[in-house]
């Protein structure tokens, strides 16, 4: 994936809790075309709140899209698909950190514009595979790989970590096929592939730490730190953890991972966790930004 894609992530501090007046929507059918549906009441301002958020400098406006952006789903799927790519990009992201039936399609319709590149929408995979399977299939040619565009990106880092956390042979499997991708494509080190090569210790860390997350009320960013897998150890316990956004239902909480290794090296990354009972799963990690 092409950091450009989401560029607009560098996010401020503080909680958003959702205001209570907030209409909600009914959600669009997951199998719906790819043809817009009528514009909603509501659609103008998401629109708004969604461009206010990729034109600003300190991006305040995706925690509110995400506290209650679960209400606007059918407002971001039709974006998605009828508005610019930027925009569309800002709309795939929202709907995939807010864990919307509304993101498969959006995926779809965006990946369809762009080559096929390989979008996840939650980290659990199971359902994933056979869609991966086709994918291969046409990535696959006698003599290689058909890599596409010199400058095109092939699979979505937040799939690379659903991957991972999934942590099953056909998960590997699939991530040794993906390095090997990468390696004859890219023509140089890329940030996926320093995910690829890192991902069997990724898989071993995640099932010791990454999984059944227990978040004390008091110490909710130690806990998240400690079970930062996707972390060098080395910057776990100095990385910086900021709870942004929970949603509406207080099941799913936005949150900013981030760490720095010098003046100029650092990275961080947008978190999604989901309520699971009494304990809390990653629904989502992605890398936000690289310095």
């Amino acid at each position: 994936m092409k950091l450009w894609m989401f560029a607009p992530l560098i996010l401020v501090s503080g909680t958003y809790v959702p205001h209570a007046r907030v209409d909600r929507q009914g959600s669009l059918d997951p199998i719906a075309t790819l043809t817009s549906a009528p514009r909603s009441p509501s659609y103008d301002e998401t629109l708004g709140m969604l461009k206010d958020w990729l034109h600003s400098e300190g991006n305040h406006q995706l925690v509110p899209l995400f506290a209650f952006g679960d209400s606007r789903s059918s407002d971001l799927l039709n974006a998605c698909r009828t508005e610019n790519d930027e925009t569309a990009n800002g709309a795939f992201m929202t709907l995939q950190l807010l864990g919307s039936p509304d993101c498969q399609p959006c995926a779809d319709s965006f990946s369809e514009k762009h080559g096929r590149p390989l979008l996840a929408c939650s980290t659990n995979v199971g359902p994933d595979f056979q869609r991966i399977d086709r994918w291969w299939a046409g990535a696959r040619t006698q003599k290689g790989y058909r890599c596409g565009k010199d400058e095109g990106w092939r699979i979505d880092d937040a799939l690379v970590y659903a991957l991972i956390l999934d942590g099953s042979p056909r998960s590997l499997s699939v991530l040794n096929r993906t390095l090997a991708l990468e390696k004859a494509c890219a023509g140089y080190q890329t940030i996926e592939q320093e995910t690829l090569v890192r991902a069997p210790a990724l898989i071993q860390e995640a099932k010791e730490i990454g999984h059944d997350l227990k978040l004390e009320p008091d110490r909710i960013e130690r806990s998240i730190r400690r079970a930062a897998f996707f972390l060098p150890r080395e910057h776990r316990k100095n990385s910086k953890v900021t709870v942004l956004a929970r949603n509406s239902t207080d099941t799913r909480m936005l949150v900013e991972v981030s760490y720095w290794c010098g003046t100029s090296c650092g990275r961080g990354y947008l978190v999604v966790l989901q309520k699971d009972g009494a304990v809390w799963q990653y629904a989502l990690i992605r890398m936000a930004w690289i310095t």
